[in-house]
C-alpha cells in the first residue's frame, strides 16, 4: 500500500512539475507579449504625440488643411452656384436667340419669296440702286404731274372765265329776248268790271308782267285809257282802271293792251 501511495505521489509530482514547467513557459510568453504590446503602445503614443503636437503635429496640419479645403469647397460651391445661375441665364438667352433666329429665318424666306416677284430686270444686287432710280423717276413724275396740275387749273380757270362770259352773254340774250317779248306784248281785254274799276287781260307771268308794269289800252289807232296791274296769274292778269286816263269812250272787251313804256336793253 505504501508503495502504491509512493508511486501515486511520484506521478502527481511529475504531473505537477510538467504543468508547472508548461505554465512557466506560457507565463514567460505572456510577459514577452505584454512587454511587446507595451512597447507598441509606447511607440504609438509617441507617434500620436508627434501627430497631435500643436504647430508641428501632422493632425493640426491636417485639421488646418481640412479647414482650408473646406473654405475652398465653400468658395467653389458659390462659384458653382453662380455658374449654374449664369448657365440658366445663358439657356434663356439661347432660347431667345433661337426664337429671334427662327423669326429672322422666316423673314428671310418671305423676302426671298418677294425677291422672286421682282420686276423684270431688277436684281437683289442692284435693288438699292434700282430703288433710288425709281424714287428719282417718281419725283420727276410727281413734278411733271404737279406742273400738269397747275396747267389744268390754269386751263380750268380760263374755261371758267369763258363760261362766265358765255353765261353773261346768254343772260343778256335771254334778258333782251324777254324784253323784246314784253315790248312786243299784244294782249286783249277779256273782261271789264266798271263797278269795281278793273279789267282782266289775257297776259300773265309767262309774258313777263309784274305788278309794276304800266299798260295802255288802245282801240285801232286811238288810245282808250291806261290800266295798272293789280295781280298776275300764269296766263291772265287783273289790272285797275286809271280813271283820269280813260279817253275816247270806255274800255271794252276786245280792246288791245300794250306796254306804256318800252323796256330798254
Amino acid at each position: 500500500m505504501t508503495k502504491v501511495l509512493f508511486i501515486l505521489s511520484a506521478v502527481v509530482i511529475l504531473v505537477a512539475s510538467f504543468f508547472a514547467y508548461q505554465n512557466g513557459r506560457e507565463f514567460t510568453d505572456v510577459r514577452k507579449k505584454i512587454a511587446g504590446i507595451n512597447a507598441t503602445i509606447l511607440m504609438e503614443r509617441k507617434t500620436d504625440d508627434k501627430l497631435l503636437r500643436p504647430g508641428t503635429g501632422e493632425v493640426p496640419k491636417l485639421v488646418a488643411d481640412i479647414g482650408r479645403v473646406q473654405g475652398d469647397l465653400d468658395v467653389e460651391a458659390e462659384k458653382l452656384k453662380a455658374q449654374r445661375t449664369k448657365l440658366a441665364q445663358t439657356e434663356g438667352e439661347v432660347t431667345t436667340t433661337r426664337e429671334q433666329f427662327e423669326a429672322k429665318e422666316k423673314k428671310k424666306l418671305e423676302l426671298e419669296a418677294l425677291l422672286k416677284d421682282l420686276p423684270l430686270g431688277m436684281k437683289p444686287e442692284t435693288l438699292a440702286e434700282d430703288m433710288q432710280k425709281l424714287k428719282k423717276e417718281k419725283l420727276e413724275y410727281e413734278a411733271q404731274a404737279e406742273l400738269k396740275k397747275k396747267e389744268v387749273v390754269a386751263e380750268e380757270e380760263k374755261v371758267a372765265g369763258i363760261q362766265k362770259r358765255l353765261d353773261d352773254v346768254l343772260h343778256k340774250i335771254e334778258d333782251r329776248r324777254k324784253n323784246f317779248e314784253r315790248n312786243s306784248l299784244s294782249s286783249r281785254v277779256i273782261a271789264v268790271n266798271y263797278d269795281w274799276g278793273f279789267v282782266i287781260i289775257d297776259a300773265g307771268k309767262t309774258t313777263g308782267l309784274t305788278q309794276d308794269t304800266k299798260l295802255i289800252v288802245t282801240r285801232g289807232a286811238q288810245t282808250v285809257g291806261k290800266i295798272s296791274i293789280m295781280s298776275v296769274e300764269n296766263k291772265n292778269s287783273m289790272a285797275a282802271i286809271v280813271p283820269d286816263a280813260v279817253v275816247n269812250g270806255q274800255i271794252m272787251p276786245g280792246d288791245r293792251v300794250i306796254l306804256e313804256n318800252l323796256v330798254q336793253n
